[in-house]
């Protein structure tokens, strides 16, 4: 499944150049939103009582609703390798969870394994990550690395507190590479972030955002108090 899905998008892609004619005016830009950890659930659309999540809800009705779609992985760094290779994880070193402690780590991204990011960007797209990255928190496992030209967001795979953007003490916030101290609740900040990446795109044919969740615990309520 994540394979055949991986390659249509990249025969999309190429479509768009048969012949050296250009299908569609310019390259469509491309964004993708996961949300971590997610019940199947856990939206108002399905009738839902107790949760409210009205902006979700209107992408399902502009959209397209996929009921019989499956997941590689319940956990994070499975999903987001799968997600960006278009392979199991298991083939591309990620069978488990990605940590910062050495004795509960069960992955590591394989260096060779070829990203959607990077072969967006050969097709001259701009690559933009923004919040939970989970793929690596070292060279030569960072976003920055691995086909995206602008990173904002966290390296690790959870946060102890989503004030204090910690993890075991540590501080795995990141603008690229440049370790950041920014303040406020992490889901009020991965949502600014995500609306200011407009400007990246200027002088790029087309455009890839990713922009991954943070897991649902620990809950800790937003300063916004916005709904999804």
């Amino acid at each position: 499944m994540q394979i055949k899905i991986f390659l249509l998008v990249l025969a999309f892609l190429c479509a768009t150049h048969l012949e050296g004619q250009s299908l569609l005016p310019e390259k469509p830009n491309i964004l993708l939103i996961l949300t971590d950890d997610q019940g199947y659930h856990d939206v108002s659309y399905y009738g839902t009582k107790d949760i409210r999540t009205p902006h979700i809800d209107a992408l399902r009705a502009e959209g397209m609703r996929l009921d019989n779609f499956y997941t590689n992985s319940p956990v994070c760094a499975p999903t987001r390798a799968s997600l960006m290779s278009g392979r199991y994880p298991d083939r591309v070193g990620v069978p488990g969870l990605i940590r910062s402690i050495p004795d509960n780590t069960w992955g590591y991204l394989d260096p060779k394994a070829i990203l959607l990011p990077a072969l967006l960007r050969e097709n001259g797209y701009h690559t933009a990550h923004v919040g939970k990255w989970n793929l690596g928190l070292e060279s030569p496992n960072l976003p920055n690395e691995r086909g995206f030209d602008h990173f904002h967001g966290w390296l690790e795979d959870m946060m102890d507190d989503y004030w204090t953007h910690r993890r075991h003490g540590r501080n795995y916030m990141r603008l690229n590479e440049a370790s950041i101290e920014p303040e406020g609740h992490a889901t009020d900040l991965f949502t600014q972030w995500s609306v200011r990446l407009h400007p990246f795109t200027e002088g790029y044919r087309g455009a890839f955002f990713s922009i991954p969740g943070l897991q649902c615990s620990p809950f800790s309520g937003a300063a916004s108090g916005k709904m999804a």
